[in-house]
């Protein structure tokens, strides 16, 4: 499949420290997956760089600790490489920052600093961290511990992912029980009413009601049939921290 090559604001660099562009296919499916470095020395950022481009990871970074959450959540990565001693804001602060939000929890943080006491090593765990990596690292262990952690991190939203799809299943068995059984009596007891009044001379305005009590109970008979087919449902942000239920045709 051939892309069209264009040229995008990038939301994954620094502009002190990348270039503030990169390209990108559109059209082209993309299964690169993204790494976010977090280090205030950019030969350690430019090293890191080098090593994971070359393994077709997506990289971006900070040297800035203090902007560090912010430039996660824009990014969106898949996983982190997280420095401890940085000015200002440490390492330990910035993970307790991702560890503390909805958004950010749930994305694999590796330590990689020189720091290898006992102390600094027990409170990275304590706050969350998947793995501890100390300079100068070896260059195989490190992907190996990668690779790793984002097989975890893939397994775990297929998990979450089956868990979803267990209880849309149990909703669709409540709903059409709990629900088919009065909305089967509205059903029916508006067809007896439009029956009963065929002989009379009914305004619009009657007929329009009568006519909308039908479509709301069709509706519902959509959403109950829908709710039977996991596989069309999709879950998406509604407002703030609350999400909704929506079907592959509305989305």
């Amino acid at each position: 499949m051939q892309g069209i090559l264009v040229k995008l604001s990038s939301k994954w660099f620094d502009n002190n420290l990348f270039n503030n562009s990169f390209n990108l296919f559109i059209g082209v499916k993309m299964a690169k997956e993204k790494i976010f470095i977090i280090d205030d020395n950019k030969m350690n950022i430019n090293l890191l760089k080098s090593i994971l481009t070359k393994e077709d990871y997506l990289v971006g970074a900070t040297l800035d600790s203090t902007i560090a959450y912010k430039k996660v959540i824009e990014a969106e990565p898949d996983l982190i490489l997280l420095d401890i001693m940085m000015p200002k804001v440490d390492g330990f602060e910035v993970c307790e920052q991702l560890k503390a939000s909805d958004r950010t929890k749930f994305i694999p943080v590796i330590f990689l600093t020189s720091r290898n006491d006992e102390e600094g090593i027990k409170k990275a765990f304590e706050l969350g961290a998947a793995d501890y990596v100390t300079r100068p690292f070896n260059r195989t262990e490190l992907l190996a511990r990668i690779r790793t952690h984002l097989d975890l991190k893939r397994t775990h939203k297929k998990l979450l992912e089956l868990e979803r799809d267990r209880t849309v299943l149990a909703m669709a068995v409540t709903a059409n029980h709990e629900i088919n059984q009065p909305l089967t009596v509205l059903s029916g007891n508006l067809f007896l009413l439009k029956e009963s009044l065929k002989s009379k001379n009914l305004s619009k305005k009657e007929i329009e009601y009568m006519d909308r009590m039908e479509r709301a109970i069709a509706k519902i008979k959509f959403i109950l049939e829908k709710f039977r087919s996991p596989n069309s449902i999709k879950i998406q942000k509604y407002i703030e921290d609350t999400k909704m239920v929506v079907f592959d045709d509305q989305v």
